[in-house]
Formats: C-alpha cells, structure tokens, sequence
C-alpha cells in the first residue's frame, strides 16, 4: 500500500515461551509460517529490568504480510514492529493507518530499540534460539479420542524382542507392511546407540492399529508433512508440515511423546516388505524326512459373548424390537416423518422385529439399539464380542453367506442371521390392503328433446316469485282485507287522518 511506513524487516516481541509456540502454530495453521522460514530468526532479549523476551525476526516484504503477522499476533498477545538496524518503531494499527515515526532516538539503544506509542526500550541480545532445536525440544500434546484419525500411513517402532512376533503376525494376515531397522544414539552424556525395528504400514485396518497400541514395547508415529512423524493420539505444538526445509529431503524425526523426545534419523531407512523377511527368517534349523500333516481336529470352544467396551460407541444402524411391541413400533413409524420412514427397512421373525436404517434407525426410541462392528455384523450400541473376533472372522466360523446379516443378540445361541431379501421399506408394511369401490360413471343427456335439468332454486320472496321466470311454484293465494284496530275494539279511539291523506281528496 502507498504512504505505510514500512521498514525491511519486521520484528515481534513475545513475553514467553509459551506465547511463541502458540504464534508459530497459529502461523503454521494459517499458513504463513511456511513464507517466513527463509529469514526468521528467533532471539532472547534482556530488558532493562532483566525480564527475558522473546524477539522473532522475519522479513517485512510487503505491508501485505506485515498485516497478516500483525493479526495473528495480537491474538497471542505479542507486538510488532517495523524498521532497520536496531531501531524499530511500532507497526500501523486502525489508530495510525499509516503507521508510526518517532522524534528522537534513544540515547543508548543497546542491542536494539523498540519505539511502542506508549514506551521506548533497549534490549540486549541473550542468545538466538535455533527453530529446529525448538521444534525438537517440544513435547507432543495429547489429543482427545475423538479427534483420533484413521491414518493413510502407520509408523510402529518396535523392541528387536518383538519383531518375529509382529512380522510373523502381520505375514500371515497378508497386511500391506514393510518394516527397516534403524538406529540412533540416546544423545545427552550418554553414548549408547539404540536400535529397534520400524514398520511401515499402508491404510491399516482399525484391528491392526488396536492390536499394536495394545503391546509394550510398540509406540505408533502418525506422519505429519513428508519428513516427520508425531506419536498416534498426540500433535506436535507446531504443525510441522509447514517447517519441512528445517529439516532434510533424506531426513525423517519421530516425535515420541511422554518425555522420551525425538528421533532424528539422518537418512530413511529402505524399507523390506514383511513377507519377504519372514521368508528369510523361517528357515528351519533342522531337516526332517519322514513327517506327517494332520488337520486342526481340536478348539479352544471358548463361548461367544457380549461384553461391554470403553470404546466410544458408533452411531445407530439398526434397532431389535419384541414381536409383542408390534403395535407400539407402528404406533411409531406412523408419526415419523417421510424422508426418515423412507431410509428403514424392516424383517419380521417369530420373536422379533429388525428394523435396519443406518441413517435414521435412532429414530425409533423402542428396543435394543445396535451398532455395526463389521459389513453387516452388527452388535448391541457399547458391547463388544469376547474373544474379540473380527467381523470377517465371525462370518467365516458361523458359516453364512455374505447375503445374510449377522445380529450378535447372545445367549445359548448367539447369531441371528437373516436374508437381505427379506428386509422391505417400513412404508409397505403400515397399512394392510385398502378397500376401493369402483364406480361407473353416467353420460349426459345430449338428446335435444330433452329438457336439461333446472339448477336453479325458487327465488325466495311473493315479488320475486311473480317475476321470476324460472320458478316452478303456483303464485301464493291473496292475503285478506286487512281489519282496522277499531274493529277489532270498537272502544278504541282512532285519530281522523290528517289532511295531507291523499285518499281525502281522491
């Protein structure tokens, strides 16, 4: 913008630490962090009275910019100023549109000198803090469950105690897995160099990323940006995938959380597929001639049951109704509204009734609400199934078609399954048939002999009914003489007409 003062760079004054990690990460949210990178530069000040600051250097560019930083940082509480050298006065505000200048420098400005329109301050140089080293130091916060993500990629380091194990597991599963070994050295006074396993994990089935939270020894990194790693279930301070040129193009750090700090990896280990390890691994040590194969003839018959989980429940895709509370459900479904009646289906057995809609089945406030574990296996909303079997599992061992659904209702006999094809829409069961009566209609007489019928009625009133040429009435017979009040009572006097009765002079 023409006529603000603007200086080349740009400074701002943070009170704390804490206020710095929430400008970057307010920076790196908004997207402006990644266009300061080139030239920022963070250094501690000392005041006058000794209080340590923070000041953050960037390049002014364009008031563009500067107005950006300016409104990101009132927001944690730090100021901004503009100049060169070490003097700098404060930036443009809606007070003075076109910024601030300043009568007089100070005497001694020391290290540099920052002019506000209610104070003038030196401030010495401390130290400057690199920003790698502070994204390093920052422990991961952790999230809330229900912020957690499926992730597209899956980290997991491993204890070298657990790697058979784990890479046997996932072989056998077919999981889409490649795993390398790094190292690292424990940094600090000690020299010890740490080595582990990492895998690799492409689109990890949920069952997966459960099973390998649950072991000790396993701590599981989400990607955040192309070069770093954070913990699953926490986020780094600092959205790290707008610093991606602080660290380098073969470089990949894993941020663990719970105080172990980072793991910088210089170069990206090459990774092997798991299948290809467990194959040069499981070669047997002994040779054997004459053996024999015999078929798994022998279970554990552990029972199936319902047990309730901790885990946040999933939302409603079914409902299981009594066969007795038949009437109350069609109470129901007659006052529910068209475009949620439309989205149920529902299938009728000798004890219950099964009403499916994922979308609007927690409609109906009737029954046991049940939510969907796995492709049409559905059990009771906050249960889970022990042994925890996946879904795809279940269905192999009960022996069903991929066209029935599976309801985990317990008891000796813990399956329900019933056919697709016998779920219809709710809105063909409300109403059982409806009586019509057919009626043949009539032709109108076009027959010109014959008079079309009157659809008039008879005016009301003696004058209407004289004119009236439509009235289909004899003419009322005429009223008699009307009698005179002294006829009627000879003892009554009646007044003589005035003399302005025509009738006198007729």
């Amino acid at each position: 913008m023409r006529g603000v003062a603007l200086g080349p760079l740009g400074v701002v004054l943070v009170p704390s630490m804490e206020r710095l990690v929430a400008l970057l990460r307010a920076l790196g949210e908004e997207g402006a962090l990644d266009e300061l990178l080139d030239a920022l530069r963070i250094i501690q000040v000392v005041s006058p009275l000794r209080t340590r600051e923070l000041l953050v250097e960037v390049q002014a560019g364009s008031s563009n910019r500067m107005d950006r930083l300016t409104a990101i940082a009132r927001l944690v509480g730090a100021m901004v100023f503009t100049g060169s050298g070490r003097h700098f006065v404060k930036y443009r505000d809606a007070q003075a549109p076109f910024g601030y200048d300043i009568s007089e420098l100070l005497p001694e400005p020391g290290d540099v000198a920052l002019y506000h329109d209610r104070f003038a301050q030196p401030y010495r140089h401390d130290k400057v803090v690199p920003l790698r080293d502070l994204l390093l130091r920052l422990a991961p916060v952790a999230l809330h469950r229900a912020r957690w993500e499926s992730p597209r990629t899956l980290y997991a380091l491993l204890r070298s105690g657990l790697g058979d194990s784990v890479i046997g597991y996932l072989a056998r599963w077919n999981a889409p897995a490649r795993v390398a070994m790094v190292e690292w050295q424990r940094g600090g006074p000690s020299e010890v160099v740490d080595q582990a396993l990492l895998l690799q994990l492409a689109s990890p089935a949920p069952r997966f990323v459960q099973l390998l939270r649950s072991l000790p020894g396993v701590i599981l990194f989400v990607p955040d940006g192309d070069r770093c790693a954070v913990q699953f279930g926490y986020r780094h301070p600092v959205p790290l995938s707008s610093c991606a040129p602080l660290f380098g193009s073969d470089e990949l750090v894993l941020f663990r959380a719970e105080g172990l700090g980072a793991i910088p990896l210089a170069q990206r280990p090459p990774f092997v597929d798991v299948q290809t390890v467990t194959s040069l691994v499981a070669n047997s040590p002994m040779v054997v001639d004459s053996a024999k194969t015999f078929g798994t003839t022998a279970t554990f018959n552990l029972p199936l049951r319902l047990v309730p989980t901790g885990s946040a429940p999933k939302r409603v895709a079914a409902v299981v109704i009594p066969s007795k509370e038949q009437d109350t459900l069609g109470r129901i479904l007659g006052i529910l509204p068209p475009t949620t009646l439309g989205k149920l289906s529902i299938a009728f057995t000798e004890s219950a009734i099964f009403v499916h809609g994922p979308e609007a089945a927690d409609a109906v406030p009737l029954g046991t609400l049940y939510e969907e574990l796995g492709e049409d296996v559905y059990v009771p909303l906050g249960w889970g199934l022990s042994p925890p079997i996946p879904p795809d599992v279940l269905r192999l061992l009960s022996r069903t078609s991929s066209d029935l659904r599976i309801f985990v209702t317990g008891g000796a006999r813990p399956l329900t399954a019933i056919s697709r094809n016998a779920f219809v829409p709710a809105a063909r069961v409300l109403l059982s048939d409806v009586p019509v009566v057919e009626e043949e209609s009539l032709d109108a007489p076009l027959n010109a002999d014959l008079p079309l019928p009157d659809l008039w009625p008879t005016p009301p009133g003696l004058l209407t009914g004289l004119l009236s040429s439509l009235t289909r009435t004899e003419p009322p017979a005429p009223r008699p003489p009307s009698v005179t009040i002294a006829e009627e009572n000879p003892s009554v006097a009646v007044a003589p007409p005035s003399g302005d009765d025509p009738e006198l002079h007729g």
